[in-house]
């Protein structure tokens, strides 16, 4: 039997999304494969019940998670805002050194549509020489079209996209190194910012991908705190003209995301504390107050969820302001053209 293909979901603090992603994975993926999530503050009576329930995965911590849990159990308790916004850089680079040579990176607010073998498809793309396969692409073909190339196996490669000069200039750009992208695109010579970083995605995914172990490690500076893509972007750009390397997506979108739900993304001028927002459904979800497959294989339907917000008669998150939010979380990302509903 060949090895088993290691599935990482990253968590955080919303066990009722990471329980509908790893029934998911469980009802629809084949092959060989062994889970592992990755938690970085999901409180220890929700995970209690993800490892009741799943007492097959793995389940690792990052070195900050006790402190995020006291940080989120205040702050449901009324206390201050939630402030340990730290990426768990060393939790995920560990987990994927731990991992098998060719690897499944999931979070946990994604889960699986269509059924597919993954051992399959893991053994193609290390015969392809294939660093990265897109799961998803947000339903928006138009950043592949023109760049087809071999396909088989449920994988086709695409050649990216990227936009012409030498890597010191797009790196630098990429960056904003002295300021330089800021320039030219007060210039109008550039576009702005994640605009211009679109075609650069087609090296890259934060998750929702199977890669390839040394790619992603390459991806990744330990000491990387926040949550930047830009840096990722360019290591990839810096892999690609030095390695002989393939690019795929699933000939059909394996997986989708929720676009009514965060895990601390919030809005000025909208009054919805996502924290808060996130203790609610938690703990409706611990006593089995909905079905977390509901409206499956599509996300929850909002007003499926109103009498939780109702119940929970909390001022920092009430139904009429969550549909507000999503409102503006959906329009952010269909901007960049990513199809939301």
């Amino acid at each position: 039997m060949s090895a088993a293909v290691t599935i990482l979901v990253k968590s955080f603090n919303r066990p009722y999304y990471l329980d509908r992603c790893l029934r998911s994975i469980y009802e629809h993926v084949s092959g060989h494969y062994q889970v592992v999530v990755l938690d970085d503050g999901t409180p220890p009576q929700y995970l209690a019940r993800i490892e009741q329930q799943y007492p097959q995965v793995q389940i690792q911590r990052s070195e900050l998670y006790d402190a995020k849990v006291a940080q989120l159990e205040a702050h449901a308790a009324g206390g201050p805002p939630f402030s340990l916004r730290v990426i768990p850089t060393r939790l995920w680079i560990e987990g994927v050194q731990q991992a098998s040579d060719t690897f499944c990176m999931l979070e946990d607010d994604i889960w699986i549509t269509v059924p597919f073998d993954i051992s399959d498809m893991v053994a193609y793309m290390q015969q392809r020489q294939i660093v990265l396969t897109k799961m998803y692409w947000g339903g928006d073909l138009s950043s592949f079209q023109g760049k087809m190339s071999t396909e088989g196996h449920g994988v086709q490669e695409y050649v990216p996209a990227l936009p012409k000069g030498p890597e010191w200039f797009t790196r630098m750009l990429l960056l904003n190194t002295f300021k330089s992208h800021s320039v030219l695109h007060r210039l109008g010579l550039v576009k702005e910012g994640i605009y211009f970083q679109l075609p650069f995605y087609g090296l890259y995914s934060v998750a929702s991908a199977i890669f390839d172990k040394a790619y992603w490690l390459h991806l990744w500076n330990a000491g990387q705190q926040l949550a930047d893509e830009v840096h990722q972007l360019a290591r990839a750009l810096h892999w690609a003209k030095r390695h002989p390397s393939r690019f795929a997506k699933a000939q059909q979108e394996l997986t989708q995301t929720s676009f009514i739900s965060s895990a601390t993304n919030t809005f000025k001028d909208v009054h919805f504390d996502v924290v808060a927002a996130n203790h609610v459904l938690n703990e409706a979800w611990l006593r089995g107050d909905f079905d977390v497959m509901q409206n499956y294989p599509r996300d929850f339907t909002p007003a499926y969820l109103k009498p939780v917000f109702e119940a929970a008669a909390d001022p920092r998150c009430t139904y009429a302001n969550w549909l507000e939010w999503i409102k503006r979380f959906k329009a952010l990302y269909a901007s960049m053209g990513v199809v939301v509903d």
